[in-house]
């Protein structure tokens, strides 16, 4: 609806307005009572104008490249460029100490998201309106919320362990004090965001585009949710929804076009729009002075038709890299490729985490219907398809590890935190991939000492980097 729109460049700026300041500390996000006029809901248009400025938050520069960029470094997909500097070389090295600059941004990121979206989520659930819209905008700010909690939990938390005290800490309400708070438990802060996301399948609005929530997106960030939980019966349930219930969202028909569509992709679930006047190729351009994809990541690609499309070579002297997703040269269509947006969300991983949570059940007919997962996106590929005689729980397993590298590599770094779950459950040692993760402390990075110092150690720094 037209009275929705609000442009991003706008409602970053009010963002800004929020924000004050640069943070490191969690407590010193302005709260509610002190944020500016523009950010007073008093009606139905003003949440929505509100829980824009929220969306906004997608689109700093922490979120879409310092996070997948560093968590790339600490993956298989990226190394250090020219730019990057010994901040982004110890992500790289896995080994990241607490005062290393990138933390902060990203955690502090992560947190204003939060509050804004609890300030959206208790404003508005208080108006008196019978406008459909309400539940809708308490919905998108639940998703929002969710997937702030759940992007903190697995890089700052012990997300693979249930049974940690090592959760992040949680907001379920504005932020109102400026008060240290301590971590939840990684159980409880699972709880938190399986409830948000519950409520955003059950009230978002179906999907339309990957600019803002919908029950799909939800229905695959809480799939994707289960299967970092280790709960595979639930995640392919949720996989499986969304998956079902696509709607207007589909795999595009050639794998390259996901990127020359860029946010306007309609298997992107969550793929926050740049403006192409102002906004081309900051991304593009980080992705090559910051970081560039690994030789080793186009040789794990030999052969595959995604090898040209993920990794580009330049002809520079010496010859660099460039990474294919996110690029300002020409496609082979003509069309110049302005790629600056971030996939928190693609359809093609929903597969990905079906075929997962099926095969890891160990039964022959869920074996059989996880590899077909696989294939579907082998298949639109363009590659080789599994074939039957590849059977194996052990086999189908290291299959769908290797499709996820193939497929999401050079984006977000999954594959790093596919790194530590397949450790976890024992179907590979991480050392065999990243030498320095030399025991489970080097699974998740620190909390920013600037945060632990503020809060005079109310929160508790991550195991190993005290």
């Amino acid at each position: 609806m037209k009275t929705r729109y609000l442009s991003y460049a706008v409602a970053g700026l009010l963002a800004l307005s929020l924000q004050a300041c640069s943070l490191v500390d969690v407590t010193d996000i302005e709260p509610p009572f002190k944020l500016s006029e523009e950010s007073v809901i008093t009606d139905v248009a003003s949440a929505n104008k509100v829980l824009t400025g929220a969306y906004a938050q997608l689109h700093t520069f922490d979120m879409l490249v310092t996070e997948p960029a560093v968590t790339g470094c600490m993956g298989l997909s990226f190394d250090v460029s020219t730019s990057g500097g010994s901040t982004y070389q110890q992500f790289a090295d896995n080994d990241i100490k607490a005062d290393n600059s990138q933390l902060s941004g990203i955690y502090t990121g992560w947190y204003y998201l939060i509050s804004v979206s609890s300030h959206v989520i208790e404003k508005t659930d208080k108006l008196q309106t019978a406008d459909n819209r309400k539940n809708e905008i308490i919905a998108e700010a639940s998703f929002l919320r969710a997937l702030a909690h759940f992007s903190l939990l697995r890089l700052y938390g012990q997300f693979f362990d249930t049974s940690s005290e090592y959760g992040i800490v949680t907001w379920d309400t504005p932020v109102r004090d400026i008060v240290a708070k301590p971590r939840s438990t990684v159980s409880d802060t699972y709880a938190l965001i399986e409830k948000d996301l519950k409520f955003a399948i059950a009230n978002a609005p179906q999907y339309t585009s990957g600019k803002y929530a919908s029950k799909q997106a939800a229905n695959m960030l809480l799939a994707k949710v289960y299967l970092y939980k280790r709960d595979y019966t639930q995640a392919a349930q949720y996989a499986t929804a969304t998956i079902d219930q696509r709607g207007n969202a589909k795999l595009e028909d050639k794998f390259a076009d996901i990127f020359i569509k860029n946010f306007n992709s309609k298997e992107a679930l969550l793929a926050p729009p740049f403006d192409d006047k102002s906004e081309r190729n900051n991304k593009a351009f980080a992705f090559r002075s910051y970081v560039l994809p690994k030789r080793s990541y186009y040789d794990l690609l030999a052969g595959d038709p995604r090898q040209n499309i993920v990794v580009t070579f330049t002809t520079t002297t010496p010859v660099a890299t460039r990474n294919g997703k996110f690029t300002n040269t020409v496609s082979a269509s003509g069309q110049t490729l302005t790629a600056n947006t971030e996939y928190f969300l693609r359809l093609s991983e929903a597969y990905l985490i079906l075929a997962e949570a099926l095969i890891r059940t160990g039964n022959p007919a869920d074996l059989a219907k996880g590899r077909d997962m696989i294939n579907v996106i082998r298949g639109r590929a363009g590659a080789n398809l599994i074939p039957a005689t590849v059977q194996t729980k052990t086999e189908l397993l290291q299959a769908v590890l290797k499709e996820k590298q193939l497929e999401l590599g050079c984006e977000s770094g999954e594959e790093w935190y596919d790194l530590v779950r397949f450790t976890v459950e024992g179907d590979i040692n991480i050392i065999n991939y990243k030498p320095n993760v030399t025991n489970k402390n080097r699974y998740i990075v620190p909390i920013p000492l600037a945060t632990v110092k503020a809060g005079d150690n109310v929160v508790k720094q991550n195991p190993g980097y005290e």
